[in-house]
């Protein structure tokens, strides 16, 4: 086992999931961590935001009669702007329960409140010391805090802002969304995508993605 090539991991997570990422690369326990990428999450705004969430999580609809019933509502709520994606990613989203005969949502964010804050305070400061190279990718300007702003002046990370998205950016324009991956695979020559290691290469990566709505 000792002597099997150690395969390179970038790490790419969403919104909330951003914090788990961040809390991985920081701890540096993954010798083999080569990238990490954020996508549409910045402490500032997500502390702000936080007041706010139990009001936004009670207004959004609770019962679906069906899968179907329940993509509608995510693209006409703007949650999601892909129908196609939106077939995809929503049904995992979803249980059926028997009692009430319809469709829930599987994950009960309301019941995690008490985590909340964890979860984002000293999110810009970790990001920014993660010590391998780093990518957030950003539905607008808007969201970005006086922390990364200043971060990303000093050339500490590469930030990309993809017009015309949700926060949902992988899904609402998934072709753009590996390009950019692939071209940050490539400019900081990770895996079989970066420039110095060739396809045939005993050398593997792996990209690690996870997604939380």
């Amino acid at each position: 086992m000792e002597n099997q090539p150690q395969k390179m991991i970038s790490i790419y997570l969403l919104s909330m999931g951003g914090s788990v990422a961040i809390h991985v690369a920081a701890k540096k326990t993954l010798r083999c961590l080569a990238g990490l990428v954020v996508v549409d999450v910045v402490e500032g705004t997500a502390m702000a935001s936080l007041v706010h969430m139990q009001k936004i999580l009670s207004g959004r609809m609770q019962h679906f009669s069906s899968i179907e019933k329940a993509i509608e509502w995510s693209i006409r709520g703007g949650s999601l702007r892909n129908i196609d994606s939106a077939r995809v990613s929503i049904p995992t989203t979803l249980k059926y329960d028997d009692s009430k005969k319809c469709y829930v949502h599987r994950a009960r964010l309301e019941e995690t409140e008490q985590y909340w804050r964890g979860w984002y305070e000293g999110f810009s400061e970790k990001f920014l010391y993660s010590p391998v190279p780093k990518l957030l990718l950003l539905a607008g300007t808007d969201r970005l805090d006086r922390a990364l702003t200043i971060g990303q002046m000093q050339g500490k990370f590469q930030m990309v802002v993809v017009r015309h998205t949700g926060h949902a950016i992988q899904e609402d324009v998934p072709d753009e969304f590996a390009a950019l991956i692939l071209n940050f695979l490539s400019r900081n020559r990770i895996g079989p995508h970066g420039v110095e290691i060739p396809q045939n290469s005993s050398h593997g990566s792996s990209f690690c993605g996870l997604g939380c709505l």
